[in-house]
């Protein structure tokens, strides 16, 4: 195993029936299993909405106990409507800011 760090992972054809039948199973087996540590973004096609992609991905909204417990789970409190930590700030300034001005001053 190598020691890089991802700040989530991102796919594209959430909507597609192969990913529905392969990859949401596993990737539900790997946060079981506490092999998955990151978000998780899926990119849909043009025309879906995010209730219909979460109905897709999930089979129904997590609900009020789901979303508890998601929180709990990254240890977040669990009665806040909304809540950024503040520590995600600076790891997103620190991480994805400072890798990204480097890699476009590589590009340019």
């Amino acid at each position: 195993m190598s020691d890089y760090h991802s700040d989530a992972l991102v796919f594209f054809g959430a909507a597609w029936d192969l990913v529905f039948k392969t990859l949401f199973p596993a990737l539900q087996a790997m946060i079981k299993r506490g092999h998955l540590d990151v978000p998780v973004i899926g990119v849909a096609r043009a025309g879906w909405n995010l209730e219909q992609l979460q109905a897709r991905a999930h089979g129904e909204p997590l609900g009020d106990e789901g979303v508890r417990l998601a929180k709990r789970s990254y240890g977040w409190p669990e009665n806040e409507k909304f809540l950024v930590p503040g520590a995600v700030y600076g790891h997103f300034a620190v991480g994805v800011g400072v890798r990204g001005a480097n890699a476009r001053r590589e590009w340019m």
